[in-house]
């Protein structure tokens, strides 16, 4: 990816949610997809997450879940 691109993960909401909203499901708190975003961030300091989009939104599904890629 080029500097300036995003890496969106969708359904990072998933962690804030209550832990008995999805009862049978293989995931939850603690893995999940913005599980998946904090491992990718302690890894890869080409990207950081961009709070700003995230702000201008009503509702999203991916907060904490838009990465943008600060260098090349």
């Amino acid at each position: 990816m080029t500097k300036g691109s995003y890496l969106v993960v969708f359904d990072t909401i998933i962690e804030d949610m209550p832990e008995d909203f999805f009862p049978d499901r293989p995931w939850g708190k603690g893995n999940n997809p913005k599980t998946a975003v904090r491992e990718f961030l302690k890894n890869n300091k080409r990207f950081e997450i961009d709070r700003m989009i995230e702000n201008k939104l009503l509702i999203t599904v991916a907060p904490g879940g838009y990465l943008k890629c600060v260098s090349s």
